[in-house]
């Protein structure tokens, strides 16, 4: 039979014996079978979660929030990402605190004695919480409700004037709702300011610490925000819209069809990412697809994923892509086998003084196989 080669004729000591060439054939079979792999997930520590260990309610568990992830490209429901940018509308409900008024720092005062106007006076709180007053000097005022205030000025002043009746009044507050108002720029209802999610994973917004925004949807992130507001004591509302969405991307290499990178504008499984290079090669191994990526703790972790069990139904197996992940397709052990042993016929030939290019003949004789150059 012709397989392409074609050289000077072949003497006893260039003989090549098919039965080894058979030998390897057999082995690469063997090595075939050893494709079959169990899919497992190993963290950057080395512990290993095999998944045809997990308990029913586990895998059970595993494909529903692979379903949720998925509907989420959907409802437009995106995780957030690093350098996205959100609209964040404000809305603030101004309705009466259910306790009086505590004074503070740099509020201004009205103090007015009844049947005296020349001596009302108005004064500014100082940072360290106290103002001056006629006769009694520094008063701590920080922390006192105006009636509690008016009765303590009441109680000094009568040491020194007849039955002394005194109003205080808050003509300038600065609760924390006013300081919110005024960190916005502006004392209306709504306004709305646009951030970017920082590099960390946060977001800054007013009199707010940093707030974890990196993989959460608009919605988590509206009432984490609300949360926040609320502990704080202001009866402050937001709504979300995102206006720049920086979609992720992947990596999938080896034997599949078209190779590169894959862009990630919504959820996606690796069996849809393998499907959108064009699928796996016959030398691929679907059983041992591995995905390289950085976990929810920074830290890397692999994944070995056995789409021949996704496929057969045990979706639990599969996963979201995460972005910048790497997915990579090995060759099964048959292809490699195949191609180890290509390469070692080439080499024998080459040995045996043949040149690639031309074509052999394999004869079947009583000393055994032999290979022949074709006339």
């Amino acid at each position: 039979m012709p397989i392409g080669l074609q050289g000077a004729n072949p003497s006893p000591g260039r003989r090549v014996t098919w039965d080894s060439l058979i030998l390897l054939v057999l082995l690469s079979g063997g090595l075939a079978a050893c494709d079959s792999t169990r899919s497992f997930e190993r963290s950057s520590d080395g512990s290993m979660v095999y998944f045809d260990q997990l308990s029913d309610a586990a895998k059970s568990q595993a494909r529903l929030k692979l379903a949720a992830d998925l509907k989420q490209a959907v409802s437009g429901a995106y995780g957030l990402e690093i350098s996205d940018e959100i609209e964040v509308f404000f809305y603030v409900n101004r309705e009466p605190t259910a306790t009086p008024y505590d004074i503070r720092v740099s509020d201004k005062l009205r103090i007015e004695f009844l049947g005296d106007t020349d001596s009302t006076r108005i004064v500014d709180v100082r940072p360290d919480g106290q103002i001056s007053l006629p006769l009694l000097g520094p008063v701590k005022v920080a922390g006192e409700t105006p009636d509690a205030l008016a009765h303590e000025l009441e109680r000094r002043y009568a040491k020194t004037l007849n039955k002394p009746q005194i109003t205080v009044n808050v003509t300038e507050s600065h609760t924390p709702l006013d300081d919110f108002i005024t960190a916005l720029g502006t004392p209306t209802k709504g306004r709305s300011i646009t951030i970017k999610v920082l590099p960390d994973g946060t977001i800054s917004l007013p009199l707010l610490p940093p707030l974890k925004a990196y993989g959460r949807t608009a919605k988590q992130l509206e009432s984490e925000i609300d949360a926040a507001y609320a502990a704080r004591g202001l009866t402050v509302f937001v709504s979300l819209i995102p206006r720049t969405l920086r979609a992720g991307s992947a990596y999938v290499l080896g034997e599949v069809s078209k190779p590169g990178r894959i862009q990630l504008d919504r959820p996606q499984t690796v069996l849809m990412a393998l499907a959108e290079v064009g699928g796996v090669n016959q030398s691929g191994a679907m059983s041992a697809v591995r995905v390289i990526y950085v976990g929810a703790d920074g830290m890397p972790r692999v994944r070995l994923v056995n789409m021949d069990d996704v496929l057969e139904g045990r979706v639990e197996e599969d996963m979201i892509v995460p972005d910048d992940a790497v997915i990579y397709v090995p060759s099964t052990a048959l292809a490699k086998a195949g191609r180890f042993m290509d390469a070692v016929v080439r080499d024998i030939l080459r040995f045996q003084g043949f040149n690639i290019g031309g074509a052999y003949l394999i004869n079947q004789s009583s000393n055994g196989t032999t290979v022949v150059p074709s006339k």
